[in-house]
């Protein structure tokens, strides 16, 4: 991805969140992966020196039931178009959608791969 003349030299195209948002495959444990929609971002934390992703999944309480909706701590397989990575359910907010914060590599493309690698690093 180029930089802009307005970003050359400030730094500001670091400062530009990475992301995916839409369809994904979601997998909970040993169930057969949902199809469902999902909202990932990431960026790149200099000080400690690792990428770091979170989102939301839509719609995980409807697709499993509540008794079978996954718990703070549960840990979901997110696959996206662009990769695969595992995050752990953080909270359900006050729509019923699911939080999550990283576990492994993000399940999409880094704004600058030659800066971090490829998908799932």
């Amino acid at each position: 991805m180029g930089v802009s003349e307005a970003d050359a030299g400030t730094g500001a195209e670091h400062n530009r969140p990475d992301g995916y948002s839409g369809r994904a495959l979601v997998t909970v444990g040993h169930r057969p992966a949902l199809t469902l929609d999902v909202q990932l971002s990431g960026h790149f934390e200099p000080i400690s020196g690792r990428y770091l992703w979170q989102g939301r999944v839509r719609g995980l309480t409807d697709a499993l039931g509540p008794a079978d909706s996954p718990c703070p701590g549960a840990e979901l397989e997110i696959e996206t178009p662009q990769g695969v990575g595992v995050a752990r359910v953080t909270a359900v907010d006050l729509w019923g959608s699911h939080l999550v914060e990283a576990v492994s590599g993000r399940p999409f493309t880094a704004l600058s791969e030659d800066r971090l690698g490829e998908p799932g690093d």
